[in-house]
């Protein structure tokens, strides 16, 4: 059994401006309580928004990062600069020429971190992520944890689903049947679930600020003040259970 922890969003700033908690005394509550477990988990999953658009570069949060307790995949958001992030997690992964996707290997499941993000900053993939994805699809041998920033399915709320995941289409065809056994995402700073691809697929809690919600979409998309949380994924051959840990209620 491989037992993943996924941190998302954490918006690292490097100004203070914070709007309700300092998300990198998150970081470090989180890396706390995953030290803290009687079962450490292999690896933590970071899905994104490193850093908020506000920050000059990653050098406020590389010193963080690098307290994990645990080893730590990072992935880019859409909030980072993906020249900056190739350049400050150089050696943390091997990143795809073209896009920051890679390939890491932990315990008996295969992580395929899949960059979501396009270069016009919308969520989706054009031709070369799909192209790599079906490519590390057909060699792989391994059960597949497939992360991404952005949900790939609709959520619901209008504001997170415009303009629309690209090429969500492709990306389902080639999961389906594939070794793919759970699809995670951060992006929404909430907790979503879900069917998709044959897969359960799900969005994680943010480190960082909650966002509010409307179905309608009449109401504002902006920060909330919510309790900052982390999903953890034990992937087995018996199936995947997830928990969530909120970092008020102590250690676990």
């Amino acid at each position: 059994m491989a037992l993943i922890a996924q941190l998302t969003d954490p918006h690292l700033r490097d100004d203070g401006a914070d709007p309700f908690h300092d998300p990198a005394e998150a970081m470090l509550q989180a890396f706390a309580q995953i030290a803290a477990m009687d079962i450490k988990p292999d690896a933590i999953v970071l899905t994104g928004d490193i850093i908020d658009r506000s920050a000059k570069g990653y050098a406020h949060a590389l010193p963080v990062l690098h307290r994990a307790p645990v080893p730590l995949w990072p992935m880019p958001g859409n909030h980072d600069d993906p020249a900056g992030f190739r350049i400050a997690f150089d050696g943390w992964a091997e990143f795809a020429p073209d896009h920051l996707s890679y390939i890491a290997q932990i315990d008996d499941l295969q992580l395929i971190a899949l960059d979501s993000t396009l270069p016009d900053g919308r969520p989706g993939l054009d031709r070369m992520p799909l192209d790599w994805l079906a490519d590390a699809l057909g060699k792989s041998r391994k059960p597949i944890l497939l992360a991404l920033h952005h949900p790939p399915f609709a959520t619901g709320a209008p504001h997170l689903d415009r303009p629309g995941f690209q090429n969500a289409e492709a990306l389902s065809r080639l999961i389906e049947g594939s070794a793919v056994c759970r699809i995670i995402a951060g992006h929404s700073h909430r907790a979503m679930q879900t069917l998709w691809a044959g897969c359960l697929c799900s969005a994680a809690p943010a480190i960082g600020h909650g966002l509010s919600l409307s179905l309608s979409g009449t109401e504002p998309h902006k920060p909330v003040r919510v309790a900052p949380a982390f999903d953890l994924h034990a992937i087995g051959p018996k199936g995947c259970v997830s928990h969530q840990i909120r970092l008020d209620e102590g250690s676990e």
